[in-house]
């Protein structure tokens, strides 16, 4: 759904993308470009920029937690509980156990 581009505002496929790669402690990581591409909204400068608008937008609707960016999305424990991937999240520096999930 997070690639599906009938789905307006991006915002809400901004939420379908942390939630379909967030790990055990709700937090999706994501390589350079990586979250514009997934978007569909393309490659760049000019992409990124959209993509974090639509990040900003996500963050205001609560549909992703506020330290959430390009880098990485963070679900809270309250919204997302899963029992598979990785326990850490090399981008904050965050684990199971450290304040996480």
């Amino acid at each position: 759904m997070a690639r599906d581009e009938s789905i307006n505002p991006r915002a809400f496929r901004v939420h379908f993308a942390a939630l379909g790669w967030a790990n055990q402690i709700g937090h999706a990581e994501f390589g350079p470009g990586d979250l514009a591409q997934m978007l569909g909204i393309g490659y760049g400068r000019a992409a990124d920029k959209a993509a974090d608008k639509a990040v900003a937008a996500a963050k205001s609707m609560g549909l992703v937690g506020p330290d959430s960016g390009l880098r990485c999305l963070t679900l809270p424990g309250t919204m997302f509980q899963k029992g598979k991937g990785s326990v850490d999240c090399k981008y904050h520096g965050a684990r199971i156990g450290q304040g996480a999930a």
